[in-house]
């Protein structure tokens, strides 16, 4: 009798510890798929935020109205956004719709839906401040844009309206170099819509600094707000977890048109979201940073609650 209830109590013994295995597996594959969608979501909308304000700024180049005619650049080459409808029915109010209707020029992502671009109209002059003028805003509107990943198949739906403020003046046109760097401020509320239905809003305020030598575009991007005691912040709200975060760019984030645009490094910490999570921009497939041609990805790196450190690399 003895003997059976010992057989009893090592078989019950055996199951819980299977069952506790098997619970700090879950909780660290659900851990681990929590952190991949909160940098993945920030990725997507932080490069649909790039592609939108570059089509933009192409679109003002090709119109003297809109750029200043009184502004000398090279504008040989530039051409509109791909798959897309522009309608300036309204240029001389400072006012040009983009409908996207496919793919973008590159291939990496199908849009759908139009983008209102508004610059500072005066009626009683009938004047428009050109977006070369130091200081002119640029006000772009999104309307149902859906944006999907070609190599993915995810999408994101965004509403939004953005206020961009061209600090030091000039244009980003196709001059082989910039004498100045061209400063863009940039700050607005979007409201994103996941592809599993979750609606969140989100708010932006950071810098993007614009630079070119020897036909090579550097992009610096910086995180402009103080909020929820974090400084340097570019972007925060609520994510699709329900989770009120905020992101910090302790690193400032390098672009390179070498590299289709893809960061070069640069760090990212996410706050307020279950585990804070770090974000590594230009490393290889091991996570290292890379130290010469185009970089592999990004890397995550987290704490769980039992102090075990994690990291995944993640593909652009």
């Amino acid at each position: 009798m003895k003997k059976g209830i010992l057989m009893l109590s090592l078989a019950a013994g055996i199951s819980l510890m299977a069952a506790c295995k098997k619970d700090k597996s879950e909780d660290l594959l659900d851990e681990q798929t929590t952190q991949q969608v909160t940098a993945d979501d920030d990725a997507r909308i932080a490069a649909s935020d790039n592609e939108e304000l570059d089509d933009a700024n192409r679109i003002i180049a090709m119109h003297p109205r809109l750029r200043g005619i009184n502004f000398m650049g090279i504008y040989n080459g530039l051409v509109v956004p791909c798959n897309t409808t522009i309608d300036t029915s309204l240029i001389s109010q400072g006012k040009v719709t983009v409908t996207f209707n496919g793919l973008n020029c590159n291939g990496t992502r199908n849009r759908t839906g139009t983008m209102i671009i508004q610059l500072p109209y005066d009626a009683n002059t009938s004047t428009v401040t050109p977006w070369s003028t130091a200081g002119s805003q640029l006000t772009l509107t999104l309307n149902n844009v859906e944006i999907t990943n070609v190599s993915s198949g995810k999408s994101i739906t965004i509403n939004s309206t953005r206020t961009i403020t061209n600090v030091n003046g000039g244009l980003i046109d196709n001059s082989p170099n910039f004498t100045t760097p061209i400063l863009h401020h940039a700050t607005g509320n979007t409201m994103v819509t996941f592809d599993d239905g979750t609606t969140r809003s989100w708010n932006f305020d950071r810098n993007r600094l614009v630079e070119r030598t020897n036909n090579v575009t550097t992009i610096t991007i910086t995180g402009n707000a103080s909020q929820g005691g974090y400084s340097n912040v570019s972007v925060w709200g609520v994510n699709r977890a329900g989770n009120t975060f905020f992101v910090s760019t302790d690193t400032p984030i390098i672009l390179s048109s070498d590299c289709n645009y893809n960061p070069m490094s640069g760090v990212r910490v996410h706050h307020g979201v279950v585990r804070e999570l770090t974000v590594t921009f230009g490393v290889d497939q091991q996570g290292n940073a890379q130290t010469s041609g185009c970089p592999y990805g990004y890397k995550l790196n987290w704490t769980s609650a039992n102090g075990q450190t994690h990291q995944i690399v993640r593909s652009y």
